[in-house]
């Protein structure tokens, strides 16, 4: 039986990014996934489409950077649980703008023992 997807997080900065963004061929909504490293690192890893001498097409599916400590902390449950995750990229900031970026949003079924992050409550009113 296949689950509904809602968000978990919306925009995720990936951190250490290990590519050039603006000659990556990145676009908004191309999927990324987790891959945990041997050091217990979650990288985000995504297709970069780089032609062979500037003709021939090809593709590789490369790691663009890692998740940090609170989105780590956030998904952590899920990932426990081996419940499937889907990645997106949301974001692009190439080099030529500014600092580059990339954000990726985080969707996997609906869990309510999960719970986001708690409510503010009034102060007391003395």
């Amino acid at each position: 039986m296949q689950h509904a997807l809602h968000p978990i997080l919306s925009k995720a900065r990936v951190h250490g990014l290990a590519i050039n963004v603006a000659k990556s061929g990145l676009c908004l909504n191309d999927p990324a996934e987790l891959r945990i490293t041997d050091e217990g690192v979650l990288e985000v890893h995504a297709i970069i489409r780089r032609p062979l001498l500037g003709l021939i097409p090809r593709a590789a599916r490369l790691p663009l950077g890692h998740l940090g400590p609170h989105t780590v902390a956030r998904i952590a449950p899920y990932l426990r649980d081996e419940t499937p995750l889907r990645l997106r990229i949301v974001g692009l900031t190439p080099e030529y703008i500014a600092q580059p970026e990339i954000f990726v949003s985080i969707w996997g079924a609906f869990r309510p023992e999960f719970p986001g992050p708690a409510p503010l409550t009034p102060p007391d009113s003395a």
